[in-house]
């Protein structure tokens, strides 16, 4: 990928988000960062990615909203003043439930946001990618999807379900566009947990280590920037996904 395209990253301003939206600055991509809430971390990030030389636009949009998301890819078009030609799937709700607290609310908050607003987006990428132009789209989903359980339900679901539509998109795309996936591990910490507890648990991984959101955003580079590379997804989990765990690894 030409390092004068453009990226829409939603959940930009926050986390794995924020990891991946800084690196595709790094190498000299314009930026559009997604946010539902503003606050100073929008601003910040604006800032930072500035200081790399790239444009940088923030766009607000509810993903749980359907009626809000369609104009999400042609407000950041427009306010960079070009075409977008990649687009980071990485804003999601992740909300525990199991079978027996199940509810068709519970699914619906997280198949809004998690699958339904990234295949809108798709949609609204390819919708004004310019001929010629080869887009790529990289989606978030999680390591669990190779090892589930029953925690988190409605989110796993709803990463499977983005997973389907990654391997449809990379399939009937094709050549217009490229879908990877990367499914990380246990990355950062909990909103209010002790680093201690966040570096026990990461001692539990197959590696003995834990995966950084800068091994994330790595790993996005790579599958965005690889011009023959579609269809996959890339476990960046440090190998949670052998531990065979049997509930969510922050009960542990």
């Amino acid at each position: 990928m030409s390092q004068t395209h453009a990226v829409l990253v939603t959940g930009g301003a926050r986390r794995l988000g924020a990891a991946m939206a800084l690196a595709c600055a790094s190498v000299g991509m314009d930026v559009a960062i997604h946010y539902r809430t503003e606050g100073p971390d929008v601003t910040s990030m604006l800032a930072s990615l500035r200081d790399l030389g790239v444009q940088a636009v923030a766009i607000a949009a509810d993903l749980a909203d359907p009626t809000q998301v369609p104009g999400v890819v042609p407000a950041a078009a427009a306010a960079l003043g070009r075409p977008l030609t990649a687009l980071i799937n990485s804003a999601s709700i992740f909300e525990w439930d199991d079978i027996a607290t199940l509810s068709a609310d519970r699914l619906l908050a997280h198949f809004l946001p998690n699958s339904v607003a990234p295949a809108l987006l798709s949609q609204a990428l390819l919708a004004q990618l310019p001929e010629g132009v080869t887009g790529a789209i990289v989606n978030i989903l999680d390591q669990k999807l190779a090892s589930p359980h029953g925690d988190h339900l409605s989110y796993t679901l709803s990463k499977y379900a983005l997973m389907g539509l990654g391997e449809v998109l990379a399939r009937s795309g094709a050549p217009r566009v490229r879908v990877n996936a990367i499914a990380p591990g246990y990355v950062l910490p909990a909103p209010g947990q002790a680093q201690a507890e966040f570096e026990r648990l990461h001692a539990q991984n197959p590696l003995r280590i834990g995966p950084g959101a800068d091994d994330i955003a790595k790993a996005c580079l790579y599958l965005l920037q690889s011009t023959v590379t579609t269809g996959q997804t890339l476990y960046v989990d440090a190998g949670l996904r052998f531990a065979g765990l049997e509930k969510d690894i922050s009960f542990y």
